[in-house]
């Protein structure tokens, strides 16, 4: 079972790390220190076996987040890494007095709408070429959950 941890931009790298293999596009480390240095920023690192697998990165504000990145690496999906890191991540907000958070998905993260779908999360609004990948644009969903 994978251990969470809060961690902040001393571990830039490895969020970046992590990143930079789930994304065509990952942001660098410096993008990532600058994150995490931000007023109301939060991010959590999955580990297995001390190996760093999985991170999320939120922006919250009194009562809201929102989830700015979700990722986890491609040897450790389907294994319920996902689900934990969700989970440690809620109870966190939850006793930080969030009451609602937000995220952007893409139409065709399948994996990604089903994860956030079992967490409660419920489609609240559409983005219109929200993401673009080279030359091809793509809608996102916006969802929302109630803690």
């Amino acid at each position: 079972m994978p251990e969470i941890k809060i961690r902040n931009a001393d571990f830039a790298r490895t969020y970046a790390d992590i990143h930079s293999v789930c994304f065509a596009h990952g942001w660098n480390e410096s993008t990532m220190r600058q994150m995490l240095l931000m007023p109301g920023a939060v991010g959590l690192i999955a580990y297995e076996r001390e190996k760093p697998v999985g991170i999320v990165l939120y922006a919250y504000s009194p009562e809201q987040a929102d989830i700015v990145t979700f990722g986890i690496l491609p040897d450790y999906r389907g294994k319920h890494v996902s689900d934990k890191l969700m989970d440690k991540s809620f109870a966190f907000l939850k006793e930080k007095g969030i009451k609602e958070i937000f995220l952007e998905v893409a139409v065709d993260n399948e994996h990604a709408i089903a994860l956030y779908r079992r967490h409660g999360f419920e489609q609240v609004g559409r983005r219109s070429n929200y993401y673009v990948r080279g030359d091809v644009k793509t809608d996102a969903l916006v969802m929302r959950v109630d803690l």
